[in-house]
């Protein structure tokens, strides 16, 4: 059995960074398993709580935005690790979220899942969905839209220059999870 140690004992707030179907949420959950106690905030999960959230679509992110916040201070000051996913368009919710680190004394880490443009597009069309339950399937009409999320996205991370970057490879599930934990301060004892 293969378990993690960290090198501070300060819960950890990670921001895992990338495009929609680059593997953050399989790297999230592989995290969790690993980490007793750990919270994998997914918004996609959590925002299809919100009624009518297709319709409101805007107003049901900001709220998103505060609950996240709000659980996300609450699971770090009880101790625990907290790993988000998400897809970042906007750099003051980045900042936010160290900011949430600083005030909850936890360490703060950004990792980004790194994708060329094309392959990334075509990995989200590939899945066919962008990840919310209920949302329609993706086609190459929705394309306007997904490459301007990832010019979105690349603007923002642009911003974020100490972000450790990390290749996302396609079915390269293993050693992608080495890198991450290493980018956290996490080294593995067999």
């Amino acid at each position: 059995m293969v378990t993690y140690t960290s090198f501070m004992n300060s819960p950890k707030l990670i921001l895992l960074d990338g495009f929609a179907g680059v593997g953050k949420t399989t790297l999230a959950k592989r995290y969790v398993a690993d980490h007793p106690l750990a919270m994998d905030l997914e918004g996609d999960e959590i925002i299809v709580m919100l009624g009518q959230w297709l319709t409101h679509e805007a107003e049901a992110r900001e709220l998103l935005f505060g609950i996240g916040k709000a659980m996300i201070s609450t699971h770090l000051t009880s101790g625990h690790d907290v790993v988000v996913p998400c897809l970042p368009t906007n750099v003051q919710h980045q900042k936010a979220f160290a900011d949430i680190a600083r005030r909850t004394g936890a360490q703060f880490f950004e990792v980004v899942l790194v994708t060329e443009r094309e392959e990334a597009i075509q990995r989200l069309l590939k899945r066919g969905t962008w990840g919310e339950e209920g949302t329609d399937p993706l086609t190459e009409a929705d394309l306007p839209v997904i490459e301007k999320l990832y010019d979105d996205m690349a603007r923002t991370l642009a911003e974020r220059p100490d972000a450790v970057r990390i290749s996302s490879v396609e079915d390269g599930h293993d050693d992608t999870y080495q890198q991450f934990l290493a980018a956290v301060g996490e080294v593995s004892e067999i």
